[in-house]
């Protein structure tokens, strides 16, 4: 049987229900789930949190999720929401961007690696609401339409909102000396940068 097929007979059963099809769909969507929460909080306990937050909401409306073939948009819906809501309950407490502490990086360290370092500093330094959007459109490659499903906004909005992130992010990256601190002011480029391009890549 297919792993599809599989997720939609568990759906049902935990729709009638049953707690072991419930887990079973726990231990079927955890690893994606958490690196998209991961994604948008940036914190590991974070995002177990409002993954453990996300699974109990599910079990609580699966009930009225009439069809089971919508479960995966449904609960990934339901997982952006969970971790932009912990996002902004935990917004008082200073976040620490990963390897922040790290030693200097030997010269032999290889450049995807660094690049990887900087885009996750850069990732840091934005709001939960555009690492959601980022996290989807790239991380997990969903065409524009099932993000802005995702997110609950009009495809429109998704655009913009889009195109101001890769631009902040862009920003961020060109202020940044590869190691995570500021060569230039916030959202000031560079003058020999030349301005984004009026229509994001999506």
């Amino acid at each position: 049987m297919s792993e599809m097929g599989n997720r939609d007979e568990l759906v049902i059963d935990a729709r009638g229900g049953d707690d072991l099809a419930f887990m079973g769909l726990v231990e079927l969507e955890t690893p994606d789930a958490f690196r998209l929460s991961l994604a948008i909080l940036r914190e590991p306990h974070d995002a177990e949190d409002a993954l453990q937050e996300a699974f109990v909401r599910a079990w609580r409306e699966l009930p009225r999720l009439k069809d089971a073939e919508r479960w995966p948009g449904w609960f990934r819906r339901i997982v952006v929401s969970t971790a932009i809501d912990t996002g902004r309950r935990k917004k008082g407490r200073r976040f620490v961007p990963l390897g922040f502490r790290e030693p200097e990086p030997a010269p032999d360290r290889s450049a995807a690696v660094a690049d990887r370092d900087e885009l996750d500093r850069a990732m840091t330094r934005l709001d939960e609401k555009d690492r959601a959007l980022l996290a989807l459109r790239f991380g997990h490659d969903l065409e524009l339409p099932d993000v802005a499903a995702a997110l609950g906004i009009p495809l429109g909005t998704a655009k913009s909102r889009l195109h101001r992130a890769l631009a902040r992010m862009r920003r961020e990256l060109e202020s940044s000396d590869g190691h995570g601190r500021r060569t230039t002011a916030p959202g000031e480029a560079r003058p020999s940068v030349e301005p984004v391009s009026s229509e994001p890549r999506v």
